[in-house]
């Protein structure tokens, strides 16, 4: 079995957005988290999706999850104070969802830009080699120093 955990805690304060968290900033009509969950959610090797959420917007979640009509989506918890707490409160939430030997994908809700051979090749990775991270190759010059 499969499970998404998707980390949408954060406020977003380095982007100064004072009227919503960035998940829940519009792009093309819809919020980002709802394009990063769509990917998870019509993934046929997902099972299940946990979300961890502020607090305060867990409601307003709720509400786009019914609107486009989410089914994989088993649970909803509030975040930490930082994205490593919220990961961790979401494994913990998860307990009763998966099992020891099951998968368990962890993703940041707003980054949309994937795609579902993105998944399978972290599904595979992971029953390959027993964990997995999806990196990219930097595009930006990389200084080395000699003091560093």
């Amino acid at each position: 079995m499969q499970t998404a955990l998707i980390f949408a805690g954060g406020a977003g304060k380095r982007m100064n957005s004072r009227s919503k968290p960035k998940q829940f900033l519009e792009m093309h009509g819809k919020p980002i988290i709802i394009y990063t969950l769509e990917h998870f959610e019509y993934h046929d090797a997902i099972d299940n999706i946990v979300v961890v959420c502020i607090e305060d917007w867990i409601a307003e979640l709720k509400g786009l999850l019914r609107r486009y009509g989410f089914m994989k989506i088993k649970k909803i918890i509030p975040g930490g104070e930082t994205g490593h707490d919220s990961i961790y409160l979401g494994l913990k939430a998860m307990r009763d969802l998966a099992k020891d030997d099951d998968i368990v994908l962890i993703h940041d809700g707003v980054r949309p830009l994937i795609n579902q051979e993105l998944i399978n090749q972290n599904i595979e990775a992971v029953k390959k080699y027993g964990s997995a991270i999806t990196c990219e190759a930097a595009r930006e010059s990389v200084v080395c120093s000699a003091d560093g």
